[in-house]
């Protein structure tokens, strides 16, 4: 959850995203996604939807295929979508957005700020 302010996406909170995991993949169940939806709409949640977090422990930095689809299909919620992926075994993360006319590409830590 985030906000987009002078020219700056802050992101300001997350949600969980349940439990449909396996030892290879993550879901976000859509009943979750349509009531974080909802609860926007409705007040009860401030921000939007600004991108997606998961893991990928001893694996690397890096978006699998998978990953850009699902990366692709939080850009309807903001054309400024984030994905997140943490690497704990190395304690290090890596954050993507898509570019016009290269796809989808990780964000250099130079523009990344945790305050």
């Amino acid at each position: 959850m985030g906000t987009l302010q002078n020219s700056s996406l802050w992101v300001n909170d997350m949600i969980p995203g349940g439990h449909e995991t396996s030892e290879v993949s993550c879901a976000f169940p859509p009943a979750l996604l349509a009531q974080v939806a909802s609860d926007i709409v409705e007040g009860r949640i401030e921000g939007r939807i600004v991108g997606w977090y998961h893991s990928h422990p001893g694996l690397g930095l890096f978006l699998s295929q998978t990953d850009v689809q699902t990366h692709m299909q939080f850009c309807q919620f903001s054309p400024y979508a984030v994905s997140l992926v943490a690497e704990p075994k190395a304690q290090e993360f890596g954050i993507w957005i898509f570019e016009n006319g290269a796809g989808v590409i990780q964000l250099p830590s130079n523009y990344i700020h945790i305050i």
